[in-house]
């Protein structure tokens, strides 16, 4: 059976002493090497949620405040070192070997994850600007698209390479997605369109294209959701997760979007399609994308 969660969060301002002291020390030096801290243990800036909300957020709200002179230091963290060099390379330089650096010029860059950290509207808008005015991105006016994540299995990175290991499928599956596939695609409403990513094989810029025109995202609890950051207001996501897993709620509710968690116990999970397909057309908020 399909158990839908909900949960409503409230909104705090959002302020970090770490972003301060990373300020204070750029009005002494020209470069700054930034070691970023994941607030959970397990997080590291290999995986792409990491990324953005450890790295890519953090470092640029630090980038929009400092200095153009001003250089951030990184050590190559993989396969997205080319996504952070292409939006802030004029900033961010990787550097090979950290162990040459002066420690006075080392600093931790605490992360943003939303599970732990509060995270406002203002924030997440100059973030989104950030990113948008990098990549010349110009939103659409008409959002048609509903769009369904395909989690894949790790790439060779993943499995051999990365500090932690695994990805994807490896770690969270949907065992009949081409059934659900089939069951979301056939009722589609006239006028939207269905896609099917694998967003392992689009390029950021892709991603922030789809997820820009989405009305509807349909996906299992994962980095993919973190694309929920490109989605117009009153946009919905219905996600298969974990109600102790409240990232993509918080998420949701700072950036008004509307946001339907079906709570599941495990993490391969087989999704009834005929319930599913049910509740799309008689839920009200879901009704006129689907028939």
């Amino acid at each position: 059976m399909l158990k839908l969660f909900n949960e409503h969060f409230g909104e705090a301002d959002f302020s970090n002493e770490n972003q301060r002291s990373i300020l204070q020390l750029a009005k002494t030096t020209d470069t700054i090497a930034l070691i970023p801290v994941p607030k959970n243990a397990d997080g590291n800036i290999e995986h792409f949620y990491h990324f953005v909300f450890d790295l890519l957020f953090p470092l640029s709200l630090l980038i929009n405040k400092t200095p153009s002179k001003l250089i951030f230091l990184l050590r190559d963290f993989g396969v997205l070192t080319p996504v952070l060099l292409k939006l802030f390379g004029g900033r961010v330089k990787i550097h090979a070997d950290f162990d040459t650096i002066s420690e006075k010029k080392i600093v931790n860059l605490v992360g943003m994850n939303p599970m732990y950290t509060t995270i406002g509207p203002r924030d997440y808008r100059r973030f989104k600007k950030v990113i948008y005015k990098k990549l010349e991105f110009k939103s659409v006016k008409k959002p048609n698209k509903i769009i369904l994540i395909e989690r894949l299995p790790p790439s060779d990175f993943y499995l051999n390479d990365a500090t932690k290991k695994g990805s994807g499928s490896s770690r969270r599956s949907i065992k009949n997605h081409e059934e659900l596939e089939r069951t979301i695609k056939s009722r589609v409403a006239p006028g939207f369109e269905f896609h099917n990513l694998k967003l392992e094989n689009i390029s950021f810029e892709e991603q922030i294209a789809y997820f820009d025109s989405a009305a509807v995202v349909i996906a299992q609890h994962g980095a993919g959701l973190v694309n929920m950051l490109w989605l117009p207001k009153n946009s919905i996501v219905v996600e298969f997760g974990f109600k102790s897993k409240v990232h993509f709620s918080k998420m949701a509710a700072v950036l008004k979007q509307q946001h339907f968690l079906f709570d599941n116990n495990d993490r391969h999970i087989e999704v009834n399609c005929a319930e599913l397909s049910t509740w799309l057309i008689e839920n009200k908020a879901t009704r006129p994308f689907f028939n």
